[in-house]
C-alpha cells in the first residue's frame, strides 16, 4: 500500500499530461470542455541523438469561431525508457512545448519533465513545464489512455483545457 501511495504521489506531483513520454504514431480527434474541437497527432522523429528516442506531439484547438485557434507542439526526449516502479514500466524524459493562440497573439514556450507509467491496458502520462507565455507561466496536465488496439480512448486535463476526451488511432 505504501508503494502505491508513493507512486500516486509521484504521478500527481509531476502533474501528468495527456501525451506519453515515449514516441508513438497517432492521429485523433477530441473535444475540450469549454474549448471546442481538438485535432491531435504524434509521431516518432527519425533523429536519435546518442540513441535517445525523440517524438513530436501536436494539437490544434478549433473553437466554434475560427478567430481563436490555438496550436500546441511538444518535442520530447525519452531519456529513461525502461524504468520500473512497483513492477510497472515507467518512461521519463524531457519535453519542450511551443504554443500559439491567434486571438491573444501569445506565443508560449515551456521546458520540463515528462513521464509515462504503463498500467495494464493503458498508460498514465505526464508533463509539467516552466516557461513564458505573456509572462512567467507553468504548463501542466493530468491524463490517461485506455488502449483498445488499434485505437485508444484518452481523457486529460491541462492548462489548455479543463477536460478533454479524445479518440486516437495508433499505427
Amino acid at each position: 500500500m505504501k508503494r502505491v501511495f508513493a507512486l500516486l504521489a509521484v504521478v500527481v506531483g509531476l502533474a501528468l499530461a495527456q501525451v506519453p513520454a515515449y514516441p508513438e504514431n497517432t492521429v485523433g480527434v477530441g473535444y475540450g470542455v469549454g474549448r471546442g474541437l481538438i485535432l491531435q497527432g504524434s509521431t516518432g522523429l527519425p533523429l536519435s541523438p546518442l540513441g535517445i528516442d525523440t517524438g513530436l506531439d501536436f494539437e490544434a484547438i478549433v473553437p466554434t469561431s475560427f478567430d481563436n485557434l490555438e496550436v500546441w507542439a511538444l518535442f520530447k526526449l525519452n531519456l529513461f525508457p525502461a524504468l520500473v516502479v512497483a513492477d510497472l514500466p515507467l518512461s521519463a524524459g524531457l519535453a519542450l512545448d511551443l504554443s500559439y493562440n491567434t486571438q491573444s497573439r501569445l506565443l508560449g514556450l515551456h521546458l520540463g519533465p515528462i513521464a509515462s507509467l504503463e498500467i495494464p491496458g493503458g498508460a498514465l502520462s505526464g508533463y509539467v513545464g516552466l516557461g513564458y507565455e505573456g509572462g512567467f507561466n507553468l504548463a501542466y496536465g493530468l491524463g490517461g489512455r485506455l488502449y483498445l488496439e488499434p485505437i485508444a480512448l484518452e481523457v486529460g486535463l491541462s492548462d489548455r483545457y479543463p477536460l478533454k476526451v479524445a479518440l486516437v488511432y495508433l499505427w
